[in-house]
């Protein structure tokens, strides 16, 4: 059965990791199909996803983004939805929901009457080792998604880093693991925080879900990230309780162990805001920004 949210792959967590280097990962089953786009004077190859499989193999640990457009054969001012899945190795399904505008500058070298939306950005850290990805879209749409999967490595991450503390917030809280006592700032859905980040720079935010007593031992969440109406992305954690850490303030609720996203921000002051997706939980998260 499908799930949007509660999937069970082991995330890789990072702690002094960056991005390194990006690379372009092919089909090795499926995905004949290309579509060239145009996009700011250079030529982006996708693979047109419909509801025939198509696989890619990857070999962890490595950070997964999915890059999804759709297309559109008339100029429309509406928000086009649509919507993919992608299976890891045997576990179950992720639906991944867009919806975006047309994108009106973009072109397509096989259909150059065609519009396309803005990109769907979602990101997956995927393990260490050898494992499966498979996608398909909905054979309900009208047309199929187009979708580039991009492989990142991580590095150390560089100096400077700078803690930042959010523009507004409600809860402040302390997690302490052993005699380290650390502040977080607690995330809520409907009242996303935000903070400011002159690029170019690389946000990474910590995360920590807040386990109730109802709860079970795993449980996962989603972080939305936003500059002004743009998102930056979606990024998927999966997490257990931790054994060691305690929040001080709240003691009847065990933090889960940190996981972490990095955000790349482009030159600029901008305003970033990380917005939690689910209604049912809470989650305590820093901000450190780093050259």
């Amino acid at each position: 059965m499908s799930r949007t949210v509660y999937y069970r792959i082991a995330f890789l967590f990072l702690f002094s990791f960056s991005i390194l280097s990006a690379e372009l990962l092919r089909p090795t089953a499926g995905g004949e199909e290309k579509e060239i786009l145009k996009i700011a004077g250079k030529r982006r190859l996708y693979t047109i996803v419909k509801e025939a499989a198509v696989v890619y193999q990857v070999h962890g640990p490595v950070r997964i983004e999915l890059i999804a457009r759709y297309p559109s054969p008339k100029k429309s001012k509406k928000s086009q939805v649509f919507s993919y899945r992608v299976t890891i190795d045997d576990e179950d399904p992720i639906s991944i929901n867009h919806k975006y505008k047309i994108q009106k500058s973009i072109r397509s070298v096989q259909h150059p009457s065609h519009y396309y939306t803005y990109s769907g950005n979602y990101f997956i850290n995927v393990d260490d080792g050898d494992h499966t990805l498979t996608f398909s879209a909905d054979d309900k749409q009208d047309y199929p998604v187009l979708l580039r999967v991009i492989k990142k490595d991580f590095e150390t991450a560089k100096k400077g880093k700078r803690e930042l503390q959010p523009m507004v917030f409600q809860s402040n809280r302390t997690v302490q693991t052993g005699e380290k006592e650390i502040s977080y700032y607690e995330l809520n859905y409907g009242r996303p925080l935000q903070v400011e980040v002159k690029g170019p720079k690389t946000l990474r935010i910590l995360s920590r879900l807040m386990f109730a007593p109802q709860m079970g031992a795993e449980e996962s969440y989603r972080l939305r990230v936003k500059s002004g109406n743009k998102v930056l992305g979606t990024y998927f954690m999966s997490t257990e309780q931790s054994s060691e850490a305690v929040i001080l303030e709240l003691p009847d609720k065990v933090p889960g162990k940190w996981r972490s996203c990095d955000v790349s921000v482009p030159d600029g002051k901008h305003i970033i805001s990380v917005e939690l997706i689910e209604k049912d939980r809470g989650v305590l998260t820093r901000f450190q920004e780093y050259k």
